[in-house]
Formats: structure tokens, sequence, C-alpha cells
């Protein structure tokens, strides 16, 4: 069995109302370093800001010309648009909506492209992870309500297919680029490198721990951002990586993170308040130092930081629009 992972990023459109997108470069490479820093197995081709037909042409490669036993994972980061047909497109770097509000869906990547090749894979264990920025064409207004996307999602599973989603609804705008937090992506890729997603601690990790772990840390840091996970029964229990359960910094980490859950959080400084007695024994008996072990603390807690960033920030957007209107 072979591993394969292509990862897709689009941060630029020649569409003026799709501002750059920076994160979706960001995620690709995250997810890269962790795949093979973990030596999870994975041969890793990553698209940036690539051509339509090469990142077309790619795609089709990379889901038929592999045995039934392989698995591929495939992330696409960027925009994702629903037309007025009610369809999903994903956007390229030639990408733009015409002078009607429409898209022009030439110069995109249609979902319903991306399902025929999957379909036509041999491949039985396919992982496919979209985090996008959602937006809606005909044409974008701001008034608009969210529209849930998971009508869409549902279409893509089968027996042999998962699907993972940064988030289920369309959004006017996407994060101020000033806002320097995490994505769901990134957390996928924290969970496992870290092998914080390992929640049971078997040494080993499904698709479903790693969609789960980047779920619970958006739930505080994004709560209004909904990640999903698609999938029937039987493959979502399927390993697709294996953690090195006996690092000290692994143990130190998963008792962490179950510890977080329950504990009382110093918000100012961002330390776990109950139970530093029994995490300094812990410290000790792994052999860890004082600065190894804040510096996991500090990204267990990385969450509740982006919060308050998110939470300050929207504040002086807010202030600055209400000053400008009075």
């Amino acid at each position: 069995m072979d591993k394969f992972a292509l990862l897709v990023g689009v941060s630029q459109c020649e569409e003026e109302d799709l501002p750059t997108l920076r994160k979706a470069r960001t995620n690709v490479e995250v997810l890269k370093r962790s795949l093979q820093d973990t030596n999870s197995g994975f041969e890793v081709k990553t698209l940036q800001d690539a051509p339509q037909l090469e990142m077309m042409e790619t795609i089709e490669q990379v889901f038929r010309h592999r045995d039934a036993d392989d698995q591929i994972l495939f992330l696409f980061s960027g925009y994702g648009i629903k037309d007025v047909d009610d369809q999903l497109y994903l956007a390229t770097p030639a990408t733009v909506i015409d002078d009607w509000g429409q898209l022009v869906r030439s110069r995109t990547i249609p979902a319903s492209f991306l399902l025929n090749v999957m379909n036509s894979s041999p491949v039985w264990q396919q992982v496919v992870i979209f985090d996008c920025c959602f937006r809606l064409t005909g044409g974008i207004l701001p008034d608009q309500p969210e529209v849930l996307m998971e009508d869409l999602f549902n279409q893509m599973i089968g027996d042999r297919r998962v699907v993972l989603t940064g988030t289920t609804y369309t959004q006017h705008e996407p994060e101020p680029e000033g806002l320097d937090t995490w994505t769901y992506t990134r957390y996928l890729a924290e969970g496992a490198a870290t092998g914080a997603a390992d929640t049971d601690c078997d040494g080993s990790l499904t698709v479903e721990e790693l969609h789960y772990y980047a779920q619970r840390k958006l739930q505080i840091a994004a709560p209004n951002q909904h990640p999903q996970f698609y999938a029937p029964d039987a493959p979502a229990e399927r390993m697709v990586l294996q953690v090195p359960s006996q690092v000290p910094t692994v143990q130190y980490r998963q008792f962490l993170e179950k510890l977080a859950e329950t504990s009382e959080i110093d918000t100012t400084e961002f330390r776990i308040l109950t139970g530093r007695n029994r995490l300094n024994t812990l410290r000790q008996h792994l052999g860890l130092s004082l600065q190894e072990a804040a510096e996991i603390e500090a990204e267990v807690l990385r969450p509740m930081r982006e919060r308050q960033l998110r939470v300050q920030l929207y504040q002086e957007v807010f202030t600055k629009l209400t000053q400008g209107t009075a």
C-alpha cells in the first residue's frame, strides 16, 4: 500500500472581490511539514497558485493512476464558490466574476469534476479536506445571510471517502490578515505532529481523531466556524498516521490536553491553574525542562489566546466603523 498527499493552495485570484488568502499557502506548507516530519509514509505533492489546467491534470493523475489499496489525502485551501446553479466551484488564480455577478465557471475547477475523478479512482481510502473561505455569487451581497454548505459535502462522501471541512457556512469576507491565528488545517497538522490528537493514547491516529482535535481547538478559538466530518462509519476508523506514544513530550502534551478541558485557566498569563503539582511531578518524571513544559502549555492554550485576539480585533474594527459613521 502506498500513500499519496496532494495539497493545493490558491491564495490569489484575478477577481478583485476575492481578497488574497495568504493562509491558503500557509496551510499547504504546514500540513506538508507535518506529514513529512512524522514519517507518515505519505509521498507529498504541493501546488501553490498553479494554473488551472495544471491543477486539474494533477488531481486527475493522483486519483486515477493508483492501486485499490493505496491511500490518498487531498487538501484544497482557497475560495470555494457557490454559484447560481447551486453548485460548488473551486477558485483558481484565473477566477473572475462577470458583470452580472455570476461566476465565470471556465476559470474554476467544478466540484463535479473532482467528484467524477474521485469516483473513477480505484483507491478505496480517500480523505478530502476543504479548508476554504466559501462565498456566494449573484452576487456576493453584504446583506445576504450565511448559507449552509452541508448538502454539497454530503454528495461527496461514499463507502471509500471521508470529507473534512474547516467550516460549513459561506462568509462574506475572510478574516482580516492582521489576525495571526491558526486555521483548521494548521490544527490538523498540529494534532498529527505533536501526537495530541491521539486521545485514546494507542499510538495511532485516525482521520476522525485528527478532525475532532482540530474541531475542539476551533470551538474555543473561533466558535462560529463549525468544522465538520462527513463519512460513513467504515472508513472513519482507518488509521492514517502513527504516533510515537512513549516520547516524553507526547505524553506530557496528551496529559495537558485532557487537563485543560476541566482546569481553571489564567486568561491573563494563559496558564493552567488546576493541578500544578501533578504537572510538576509528571514533568520531572518524564525528564522535561521547565522551558519545554512551558512551550507545550503555551501551545495547548493557544486557542484561548486566539479567541481574545479575534474579539479585540473585531472590537477595534467595530469602533472604527462606528466612529466613521458618526
